[in-house]
C-alpha cells in the first residue's frame, strides 16, 4: 500500500530583521524557522549562500500553527515579523495569532470579523501597534 502525503507549499517567506534567519509560512498553516549560526565559516551569523541554515525549533517541540476555518480554501496566508524578531503575527483565513518567536507559544489571538485578513504589519518603531488589512 502506498500512502501519499499532502504536498506542502510555502505560501509566504520572510527574512528575519536581524538577517540571521528565514521564516516560512506553509500552506499547511505551520510556520518553520531556519537560522544561520555563528561559526568559523560564518563569523557574522548572517544569511549567506555558502552556509546552509539549520531548522530551528524550541526545546518544547511546539510548532507555530494557525487557526484555519473549514471554508479556507481561498484564504490568503499573511505573516508579519516584529522589528526585533521577538514576535510573529500570522493568519490564514481564521483568527490572527501572535506568537513568541523564542517559544512558539501563542501570546494572543484576535477574532476574525469577516472578511478575513489579507495583510498584517507591525508599526516600524513600536512593536505594540499592529495593522490588519482586509480585502474590503
Amino acid at each position: 500500500m502506498i500512502i501519499k502525503s499532502p504536498v506542502i507549499k510555502v505560501a509566504r517567506l520572510l527574512y528575519t530583521n536581524s538577517g540571521a534567519g528565514v521564516l516560512a509560512f506553509g500552506t499547511n498553516r505551520v510556520q518553520k524557522l531556519w537560522k544561520w549560526s555563528r561559526s568559523e565559516q560564518n563569523p557574522s551569523g548572517k544569511a549567506t549562500a555558502s552556509i546552509v541554515p539549520q531548522h530551528w525549533q524550541p526545546n518544547s517541540g511546539l510548532l507555530t500553527i494557525n487557526d484555519v476555518p473549514d471554508n479556507a480554501e481561498d484564504a490568503v496566508p499573511c505573516i508579519a515579523l516584529s522589528k526585533n524578531d521577538s514576535s510573529v503575527m500570522s493568519a490564514c483565513g481564521g483568527k490572527v495569532s501572535l506568537f513568541n518567536m523564542m517559544t512558539f507559544k501563542v501570546m494572543t489571538t484576535f477574532m476574525p470579523p469577516p472578511p478575513a485578513s489579507t495583510f498584517l504589519a507591525f508599526h516600524p518603531q513600536d512593536n505594540n501597534i499592529i495593522a490588519i488589512g482586509k480585502e474590503d
